[in-house]
């Protein structure tokens, strides 16, 4: 995108944000900050008089015409609106936050792959199993098993924990990996899946191991497969 573009871009989006507090001075500060510089160095970046200059932009006192701040948002790393109107110490401040919660699911041990496949209907079945906490929130029903085998490996690797996220199955996507609960126990495989016929193919990644097929009918449950531990 050109200076013009970048220009015109700015301007719009002045004028559609008119209303809204602007962060910039504070987060001049803050960023100058993060980085470890001096009022010296930052006006030496942008070609100012001195450090006056740079101070006035930092009070508020001056605003930085596009280029400027163009150049400023390269040096820090953020985008130009966000410099202006995103409060970034408190926004890095929430994400820090947020990255410490953690969230409790329900995890499946090796040792009860073939019983699960039974009682996974069953509530108090279910209340017997370890909680784990993970720092993800899961975007929908989330469960958690232990996989055992080198079968999908480099992608899973035995003893690799996967969180799976619960689908239908007409939700299955062709070529993802999922965790399948069927009449044959709990399986973690690639899938190969077709509309029109009765069967999953489940492929595995290492190709020491033959595809496997299951009927659409067998299938209990479907996981996709969405972090790996």
């Amino acid at each position: 995108m050109n200076y013009l573009c970048t220009f015109l871009y700015f301007r719009i989006m002045v004028a559609l944000r008119k209303e809204k507090q602007s962060f910039l001075p504070q987060n001049l500060v803050y960023l100058r900050k993060q980085k470890d510089k001096t009022l010296e160095e930052m006006a030496e970046l942008l070609s100012l008089a001195g450090k006056s200059s740079y101070k006035a932009y930092e009070e508020g006192r001056a605003l930085p015409d596009i280029h400027k701040l163009m150049r400023l948002a390269t040096f820090f790393d953020v985008g130009v609106v966000d410099l202006v109107y995103q409060d970034l110490e408190s926004f890095k401040t929430k994400n820090s936050i947020e990255k410490t919660r953690q969230f409790k699911i329900v995890k499946i041990p090796v040792a009860a792959a073939a019983g699960y496949s039974k009682g996974f209907e069953d509530a108090d079945y279910i209340k017997k199993f370890k909680i784990i906490s993970i720092p993800f929130e899961p975007y929908g029903i989330a469960r958690a098993f232990d996989i055992s085998g080198d079968s999908m490996e480099p992608e899973i690797r035995n003893g690799s924990t996967v969180i799976g996220i619960k689908v239908s199955r007409s939700e299955i996507k062709d070529r993802k990996s999922y965790v399948i609960v069927s009449t044959d126990g709990i399986q973690c495989k690639q899938i190969r899946h077709d509309q029109k016929r009765e069967f999953l193919y489940l492929i595995s990644l290492n190709t020491n191991y033959p595809p496997k097929h299951v009927r659409k009918d067998d299938v209990f449950e479907v996981w996709e497969v969405w972090k790996i531990l």
